[in-house]
């Protein structure tokens, strides 16, 4: 029997013994709490539970009637917590109607704590690995509360729920436990320490880039919303590496990037170098004369390339890797160690031709993908992986792509050529069209998916996977039938 149904079983039994011997401390509340100040014995809350569904948490009233309706923060002292509150704050004695929260199955003893439904911000505006948290029952108490309770910051909290989410098991629900009751015990401060919501930007979604020179389509694009113009200079090695497939060598010129600069005016400028070569110094010093925004380095597979980039850069210009090489996935700690970089973009077209795999996004499917994410996660580097069509269009539909964006925290993504491909449209009228209505669907797309829990991104990861094996064995029998 799995562990989350043995839970469950142990919380129905505990809450019937909890409610029954502590029915007598009750009453005595619940007088107590008439006697000191007016208004009801239980104090009633809307909070969100398991998936986000909001329930009814209940509490023993410890403040003045209305005195939520001055905030949500409690400081040392505060005039709005009775006297009769206080000691049951002290004690947590005004948790213990969450028994019947646990009893009902709104709630669980151990587990992440349950957030207000607007406090610190809405379901919606929890990041899609934020909202792994939603995974399991709330507690009562939980890792976070005893890594120093109301004293951490909001994110901060929310990191050690995913931990518990990832580990979660009877030893540690037993650890959480002890030292719960240990802190009770010894009237641990249950204070917020100043403010430790931190008002956070909405997710206003993708970073997307397009690749182009062309100025008028550049300028369709930025208009479009797309957020980065992307001119590619590389083409050392790149004929040898991909001139078998089915991809473009841009062909781009240094002297394009002060074109498309002065043609755009919201969106962002930049610029893929070639790899590190003997004139890298001069092509990265003209890369910024001409007034780049940001600067990718390509195909490296050393800390050695990449600090020597850093280096040419000197601090004048954003910088961007474009990890493609399975050298740099090996290398890729003692790269991240390397100060100076603002970006980084994971290459599925060279990385799967390095890893001699027959579909691009078999590195998705396989968890090489997430674990470098993860990586840049961890250095709070912004990143992001691939290329995407249009919905409901490519081999892999790009809906299933912009999911693991969002499941993996990617904050940028490449629209492929498949998404307008403007070399085979005759004008610029049919341009500004794909691009319009391309770019809405995506955005709508985003929308919806800014509401979904972890659990919709879970489902949807393995359906990728199954369809990554399905494409990577009807391209296998394709090349046995050549």
């Amino acid at each position: 029997m799995e562990y989350g149904l043995v839970k469950r079983y142990l919380d129905i039994l505990f809450s019937i013994i909890g409610l029954i011997i502590l029915l007598p401390l009750f009453i005595v509340v619940g007088i107590s709490i008439k006697l000191d100040s007016k208004g009801p014995i239980i104090f009633k809350q809307l909070r969100l539970g398991l998936h986000g569904k909001e329930f009814t948490m209940y509490k023993f009233r410890t403040m003045y009637l209305g005195a939520e309706k001055e905030g949500v923060y409690e400081v040392k002292g505060d005039a709005r917590v009775s006297r009769i509150g206080r000691i049951l704050r002290a004690t947590s004695i005004d948790e213990f109607p969450q028994l019947v929260n646990i009893l009902r199955g709104d709630m669980s003893f151990i587990g992440p704590r349950p957030p207000l439904t607007y406090h610190p911000w809405t379901f919606s505006e929890y990041t899609v690995a934020q909202k792994k948290r939603f995974m399991v029952h709330p507690g009562m108490t939980g890792l976070a509360q005893i890594h120093g309770r109301k004293g951490l910051e909001w994110d901060r909290r929310i990191e050690y729920d995913i931990e518990y989410v990832d580990k979660l098991c009877f030893l540690q629900d037993l650890k959480i436990l002890i030292f719960t009751l240990f802190k009770v015990f010894f009237m641990d401060n249950n204070l917020n320490h100043g403010k430790t919501a931190i008002k956070r930007n909405k997710n206003t979604g993708l970073k997307l880039m397009y690749i182009t020179n062309d100025k008028k389509i550049a300028k369709i694009a930025e208009n479009s919303g797309v957020d980065w113009i992307f001119i590619d200079l590389e083409e050392i090695g790149k004929e040898e590496r991909q001139g078998h497939l089915d991809t473009v060598i841009s062909h781009h010129k240094i002297e394009d990037i002060k074109e498309i600069k002065e043609s755009i005016s919201k969106a962002k400028l930049m610029v893929r170098v070639n790899p590190i070569h003997d004139g890298s110094k001069e092509e990265i010093k003209r890369v910024i004369e001409n007034g780049a925004d940001i600067i990718m380095l390509p195909f490296f597979k050393t800390k050695k390339e990449v600090e020597q980039f850093i280096h040419y850069t000197n601090g004048k210009i954003k910088t961007c890797l474009l990890v493609e090489t399975p050298e740099a996935v090996e290398n890729i700690d003692k790269i991240l160690s390397v100060p100076g970089i603002d970006y980084i973009y994971i290459g599925l077209n060279d990385l799967h031709i390095g890893y001699k795999r027959l579909f691009m996004f078999s590195l998705l499917a396989d968890g090489t993908v997430e674990n470098l994410c993860n990586k840049f996660k961890a250095k709070g580097i912004p990143y992001g992986f691939g290329g995407v069509a249009r919905l409901k269009h490519g081999m892999l539909p790009a809906e299933y792509i912009i999911r693991e964006f969002y499941r993996l925290g990617s904050s940028m993504v490449i629209l492929s050529r498949s998404f307008c491909n403007s070399s085979s449209v005759e004008d610029y009228q049919t341009i500004e069209k794909l691009f319009e209505e391309g770019v809405q669907e995506i955005r709508s797309f985003e929308e919806k998916l800014k509401k979904k829990d972890y659990l919709y991104f879970l489902k949807s990861q393995r359906i990728l996977k199954r369809k990554v094996s399905e494409i990577e064995e009807n391209m296998r029998k394709g090349r046995e039938s050549i």
